[in-house]
Formats: structure tokens, C-alpha cells, sequence
């Protein structure tokens, strides 16, 4: 009898769909093999995953009947009275829908002024499987789970045998025939690449229809259904629907196991949700292990790791509403961050304040309005692909935005300066970022734009007001920021009326006690000019302009010159309509 260690799924389709069958090979090799979830990992290559087991596993008839009696995912009972195949225990998505129905009813009660009944937690499953019971996609699972449990047992055993022979020499599923071959509808919450008007070849006439049925193979769909019960999410926008689905970069079963019970944060808005999904599953990464792990201190990222090294991306795929149907109209996939290596516990919080705090800084960010939605837009790109041109173009954008927020006193969050440097000093970006914040000069010029923005304006808010507040200045540095010569003569003339105003205000207290700045000198403007020379090109003098704007409009260590107003952050994890 042959044994096997490692098998494949091929990205075949450019979607999560591939992912989910990886997934759901990893659950299925770990029952065969006998359970043991550390035993069993899955890796992202370049064209391929691969699952891995640490033992070898011997394919017989014997071993592989347990997938009869338990096909690995649910089967999802929508109306009452209906039931499951005998052995098989289903979800009661009926009960559940009840339960969010009374939820929303003990609500409206207690706005009246009602007491509020305690009430059972609805299961973390029931937002997936109303998205996917929205995008037609209960019934096909249903059919196929009762096909396997209803199989003779012999045809079976030696299709899934068959099946999984070929994964593990590197072939399609579909090119191996088997006896058992049950017909299994192509669904596009499960295989994007199936919807409707994706896949003609050629314009050869006007109809359009999903991908034809001799492409879709009954084990690939059962490994999807499989996987979609432990990666899959999913948000309402409006009356689209945009699902989710985690991508293993080098991950145990453990890992996916664990990860089957997160909920992630909810949103209504997609950037935000992309982001927000990121940021869930980094805080989970470094949280700590529910379970004995190899690391030493039971985290699930490991010494030598980037949140990215255990789970690459998000992968997601926007169903948008056109009355009547959700027709897929985008796939995209979002990467999670890798901005430094774990090495040890100080990391481990450096990453979870840092995503803490971006979390808050973002989260008042209303998508609605096209300002703030081109903010989530050039966060998401710095998320997805680190790069760091626009993180800074962000936060120049971002310190132009809040000084209008906060004019028109509404809550704005900041950055705190001590953490933007450690994520540059930790991260090391390709760009000259550490050399232009450890500079004197940008130091020093930074500082006093801030006194002369951020500071005032504060300062004007509590009527202590004495200077004159640059309202302009974030975004003439802006405007100016790829053109060296002009964004240096922007600078110059700031200084100028700023160590004009110092002087004045010098003169007027002269011994007196008083709210005074200190001046820019010749040499701070000299050392920042220099800094201008090394620098040259288009993009690190942008670079030199949005740095001095984030710099400018954070909080400094102590929190000193400006304060947050106060705003309630609330993170929830449940969906609050129906």
C-alpha cells in the first residue's frame, strides 16, 4: 500500500476558491491521519498550497470510511421540520434566525424603556451562513453532504482515495474518473470564478451563464464546503455582500482550528472592513494560544515571524446588489502586514499597540465621504503590500484632515510620535524614513510647525490662544511636497513668520512670565536643507514633505501640546440588522 506526506491544491482560479480547498484538504488529511492538529500544516507556493503531514499516511477503504459518517461540514437545516441525513447532526439555522429576531425585538423594547430579558448567544457561524444562504449556496452543500452519507460505502472510499492520489502526485481531481460521481452545482459564494459572465472564452454572443458543469469537480467542491465552515466570513454593505476567506501562508491545523472561532469586527463599509479584518487577525496572531505550542511563551506567531509568515492575505470577493441577484462584480486579496520580526514578548505588544492604535485612528473614518474613503484607500494599499510611500502619503492626508476636524470641533485621533518611530526604526522601509526623522533640522522644524498648527489650534480651543494658527501650512507642504525647490522655499518662508512672531512675542514679555516658543535656527535649516540635497529624487522629497506633516500632527510621548477630544471607540463583532 502506498503512503503519502504532502499533497497539493493548484491555485486554479485566481480566488479564494482555491484557498478554501487547501483548507479543506488540511481538516480532512488531519482526520485521517488520527487527529493530532499540530501534525498536519498547510503552505502557500507560488502556484500551488501544499499540506503537509508530519507522519505518512496510508489511503485504504478502512481509514477513509469515517468521512461517510462525517463528511467534515455541516449540514445547514433553513426551514422546519427539515432534517439531515440519519448520523448526521445539522445547524439549526432556523433557531438561530430566532434568536437574532427576538435580539432585535428585546432592542426595540428597551429603546421603550422595557427591561432587556437576557437572551442565548446566537452561533458565531449563523452571519456566514445567512450571506451564504443569501448567495444560494445551502442547497448545493445540503445535496453533495447527502450524496457522501447515502454512497455505497466501497464507491466511495475508493473515489476519495482516488481523488486524493491525484492531489498528492500533483494532478487535478478532475482528470481522475470514479464510480461515485455525484453532480454538484457551481455556486459563486464558494468559486467566485463561476459566476455568471465570467467565463466565456470568447464574445461569441450576448447570453451569459456561469462556468459549465463538466469543469467543476464533486471532491474540489467537497473540500470548499469543508474549508468554507473555517475560514469563511463575511460583511453586509448595504445590500451588498463582500466575503472573506484567511489565506494560510505556513500554518498548522491549529491554527485554522483556532481561528474557525474568531469573530471579526463589523462594518458596513468595504475599505474599512478589508482593513479591519487585517488588523482582527494580526491581534489574534499575536495573542496567546488556547493550546500547548512549540514557542516558548504560547503565542501563535513564532520567534523569527511576521504576522504575514503564518497567514498571507485576505482574499475577498464583492457580491453587489442588483435587485433581484448578487452577481460577483470584484476579487481582490489583501496582505497582512510584515512590518517587523517577532523575537521575543516586547514584540509581541509592540505589535499589538501599534495595531490597537491604528485601529482607533482609523475606525472614525466615515468611507461615505471621498476624502476619508481616499484615506482608507491609501491605508489598505500600505496594508497590503507595505508599501510605504503610501503609508506617508497617508499620513500627510491625514494630518490635513484632522486639522479641519478639529476646527470644526469634531473627535479626530492621533498617532503618537514615539510608536510612528518605532514602527519605522522596527520596519526599515526602502526609503530614506529613518535617516529623515533621526535629522536635527527635520526635528526641530517639525516641532515648531506643530506649535504653530496643532499646538495653537489647541490652544485657540481653550482660549489660551497668543499665536497665530497656520491653517494652510499641512496643505501647502502637501501641495509642494515632489517639487524640492518650491517645498524648501514653503519651508523657509514658515520659518520666517514663525521666528518673526517668537521675537515679537519676546519683545512684548520681555521679563514678564509667558507662553513662549523657542526659535528655528540657521543651523536647523541648514541641516534640513542638506537633508533635501542627499534626497533628490521626486519621491523621498515627498517622502521629507508627508513625514513633516505626520510628525507635525501627532501627539508627542506625554501627550503634551494638543489633546484628543474624547471619543467612545466601539468594536463589535455581530451584525445589528438583518
Amino acid at each position: 500500500m502506498t503512503v503519502y506526506r504532502e499533497f497539493y491544491i493548484g491555485k486554479r482560479t485566481g480566488t479564494y476558491a482555491d484557498t478554501l480547498a487547501a483548507v479543506g484538504l488540511t481538516k480532512m488529511l488531519r482526520v485521517l491521519q488520527g487527529g493530532d492538529s499540530s501534525l498536519v500544516s498547510v503552505t502557500e507556493q507560488s502556484s500551488r498550497f501544499g499540506v503537509k503531514l508530519a507522519k505518512p499516511l496510508e489511503l485504504n477503504e478502512e481509514g477513509v470510511s469515517i468521512l461517510q459518517r462525517d463528511p467534515l461540514y455541516y449540514f445547514i437545516a433553513t426551514k422546519p421540520g427539515e432534517n439531515a441525513p440519519e448520523g448526521i447532526v445539522p445547524y439549526d439555522y432556523v433557531a438561530n434566525k430566532a434568536i437574532i429576531d427576538a435580539y432585535h425585538e428585546a432592542r426595540k423594547r428597551k429603546k421603550g424603556g422595557e427591561e432587556q430579558e437576557e437572551l442565548p448567544n446566537v452561533s458565531s457561524k449563523f452571519y456566514v451562513y445567512q450571506k451564504v444562504h443569501i448567495l444560494q449556496g445551502i442547497s448545493a452543500r445540503n445535496k453533495l453532504l447527502e450524496e457522501i452519507v447515502f454512497a455505497k460505502q466501497e464507491e466511495l472510499a475508493q473515489a476519495v482515495i482516488a481523488k486524493l492520489e491525484a492531489l498528492a502526485n500533483g494532478k487535478l481531481p478532475g482528470e481522475v474518473a470514479t464510480k461515485f460521481n455525484p453532480k454538484v452545482a457551481a455556486v459563486q459564494v464558494f468559486n467566485p470564478s463561476v459566476g455568471k459572465g465570467v467565463n466565456r472564452l470568447k464574445a461569441d454572443g450576448a447570453a451569459r451563464g456561469p462556468l459549465p458543469s463538466s469543469f467543476i469537480d464533486w471532491f474540489e467542491e467537497w473540500l470548499r464546503f469543508i474549508g468554507s465552515d473555517i475560514v469563511l466570513s463575511g460583511n453586509s454593505i448595504g445590500d451588498d455582500i463582500k466575503m472573506n476567506v484567511v489565506v494560510p501562508a505556513k500554518a498548522s491545523y491549529r491554527h485554522l482550528n483556532e481561528l474557525e472561532e474568531l469573530k471579526f469586527s463589523y462594518v458596513r463599509t468595504s475599505r474599512k472592513a478589508d482593513i479591519l479584518a487585517v488588523f482582527d487577525l494580526v491581534l489574534f496572531l499575536v495573542g496567546k494560544a488556547d493550546v500547548p505550542t512549540d514557542s516558548e511563551w504560547g503565542y501563535r506567531v513564532h520567534v523569527g515571524e511576521t504576522p504575514r509568515d503564518v497567514f498571507s492575505a485576505v482574499q475577498t470577493a464583492y457580491f453587489k446588489s442588483l435587485g433581484s441577484a448578487k452577481p460577483i462584480s470584484n476579487i481582490a486579496s489583501i496582505g497582512l502586514p510584515q512590518w517587523f520580526k517577532v523575537q521575543g514578548e516586547a514584540d509581541i505588544v509592540r505589535w499589538e499597540t501599534l495595531i490597537k492604535e491604528h485601529r482607533d485612528v482609523l475606525f472614525l473614518l466615515n468611507e461615505d465621504f471621498t476624502e476619508e474613503a481616499e484615506l482608507l484607500h491609501l491605508y489598505r494599499d500600505f496594508l497590503s503590500s507595505d508599501e510605504w510611500q503610501s503609508f506617508l502619503r497617508f499620513l500627510g492626508s491625514y494630518g490635513c484632515w484632522c486639522m479641519k476636524r478639529r476646527e470644526a470641533d469634531k473627535p479626530a485621533r492621533s498617532f503618537m510620535k514615539n510608536h510612528l518611530e518605532e514602527l519605522f526604526t522596527l520596519s526599515q522601509p526602502r526609503l530614506p524614513v529613518v535617516e529623515i526623522i533621526n535629522n536635527k533640522g527635520f526635528q526641530n522644524i517639525a516641532k515648531a510647525i506643530r506649535q504653530a498648527t496643532v499646538s495653537e489650534q489647541y490652544a485657540k480651543a481653550k482660549g489660551r490662544q497668543i499665536f497665530e494658527v497656520k491653517y494652510g501650512l499641512f496643505q501647502e507642504i502637501k501641495r509642494k511636497a515632489k517639487f524640492r525647490e518650491e517645498l524648501l522655499a514653503v519651508i523657509s518662508d514658515f520659518i520666517n513668520e514663525f521666528n518673526y512672531e517668537n521675537a515679537r512675542r519676546e519683545e512684548q514679555l520681555r521679563e514678564a512670565p509667558g507662553r513662549r516658543r523657542k526659535r528655528v535656527s540657521m543651523q536647523d535649516l541648514q541641516e534640513f536643507a542638506e537633508l533635501m540635497d542627499r534626497f533628490p529624487n521626486q519621491k523621498e522629497t515627498e517622502a521629507i514633505a508627508m513625514l513633516l506633516i505626520a510628525f507635525a500632527s501627532c501627539k508627542d510621548d506625554k501627550g503634551a501640546d494638543t489633546e484628543d477630544q474624547e471619543v467612545e471607540l466601539t468594536y463589535t463583532n455581530e451584525e445589528v440588522e438583518i
